[in-house]
């Protein structure tokens, strides 16, 4: 009798688990697809409309390894690191956009005279904010199976660090366009509601 009550209950409880397992389960069986999603750039809106790729970038915690008097060290969190933003963008025949990153990387390392940067500065100054001008904000929307915003990555002040070259060749065809590559610094990004202030 005991044994059947305690296997009775051992029953209930694993059924039970079972169940709430069953729920705590993803409710959305649609997978992130990595083509949907648009890249908002708020220095440089011609670079962002024709971007073809972007990234979350990684996010890793370092760690600190206290020595004790035995043999093993005891490991402990440290500083979280960001790594850098790349993104890639088709060059327009212009070079309008590929020009916005370069004259705000320009700006911001050595300009021939100081009055480059500044004249670069009262340009790009948000009217009525107390924003750096020699940063920016990016946002990485993400869309979802129906093509709507599902949720947002916020990047806070970005700045230019590398853009790439652009290699003319005799030898292609027509048809290939130029690409080209920039990589971002940032302070850190935060994954959002669509359209909200505080992350997820």
């Amino acid at each position: 009798m005991v044994t059947n009550t305690f296997l009775h209950h051992g029953w209930k409880t694993l059924t039970d688990k079972m169940a709430n397992w069953y729920q705590d389960q993803l409710t959305n069986k649609n997978f992130l697809s990595p083509i949907g999603f648009l890249f908002l750039l708020d220095r440089a809106k011609k670079t962002s409309f024709l971007c073809q790729k972007a990234n979350i970038p990684a996010f890793t915690t370092g760690n600190i390894e206290i020595p004790t008097r035995g043999f093993v060290t005891i490991p402990v969190e440290s500083t979280a690191s960001y790594e850098d933003l790349t993104i890639e963008f088709i060059v327009d025949e212009d070079l309008k956009n590929y020009m916005e990153i370069h004259n705000w990387m320009r700006a911001l390392s050595t300009p021939g005279e100081y009055e480059d940067r500044y004249n670069w500065n009262q340009e790009n100054i948000t009217r009525g904010t107390n924003q750096d001008p020699r940063f920016s904000d990016a946002t990485l929307q993400v869309l979802n199976n129906n093509n709507l915003a599902n949720f947002d990555v916020v990047f806070k002040s970005i700045f230019p660090i590398n853009l790439s070259s652009l290699p003319f060749d005799v030898t292609g065809s027509d048809s290939t366009y130029f690409t080209a590559s920039a990589t971002f610094r940032y302070t850190l990004y935060e994954v959002r509601n669509v359209n909200a202030s505080t992350r997820r």
